[in-house]
């Protein structure tokens, strides 16, 4: 049983010094120079920013996607407004048969709602544009500490 035990140890020191001695070889074969200028040449020279700043640019259009969604719902806030206001002149001044009075009624309601998706989303861009910029904004003051 011991004599196993030290063959396996032989085997594993040898094979420890076998893997050291490729290692030591690999690292002089590619010195860090060569090895920068293989990448900016195959990857291009902004890659150093890339490698620095890999966040920046899906953080940039993460936040054009929520100020895009902030504008829209926007939009679609103030249109819903005026389709209330047409949809309470219909009901207040009824000129025709009972078809207007409920085209009216359905109007306002399903303005009423589309108002509120709208609000909704407003609400939860709002929040998320925060948060993001927060959470930027601390690993930012973090990297500097």
């Amino acid at each position: 049983m011991r004599m196993q035990e030290s063959e396996q140890r032989q085997q594993f020191e040898q094979g420890w010094q076998e893997h050291n001695a490729f290692s030591t070889e690999y690292t002089r074969k590619y010195e860090p120079e060569q090895q920068q200028e293989y990448i900016e040449v195959v990857a291009g020279g902004d890659y150093q920013d890339q490698k620095l700043h890999p966040q920046e640019e899906q953080n940039l259009l993460g936040k054009a996607l929520w100020i895009i969604t902030i504008v829209l719902s926007s939009l679609g806030f103030f249109l819903t407004i005026a389709g209330i206001v047409a949809s309470a002149l219909v009901l207040k001044y009824p000129r025709g048969p009972e078809v207007t009075l409920t085209g009216g009624v359905m109007g306002l309601v399903s303005s009423i709602l589309v108002m509120l998706v709208c609000v909704a989303i407003f609400v939860m861009a709002i929040i998320a544009l925060t948060t993001r910029t927060i959470r930027a904004h601390r690993r930012t003051r973090r990297v500097r500490l």
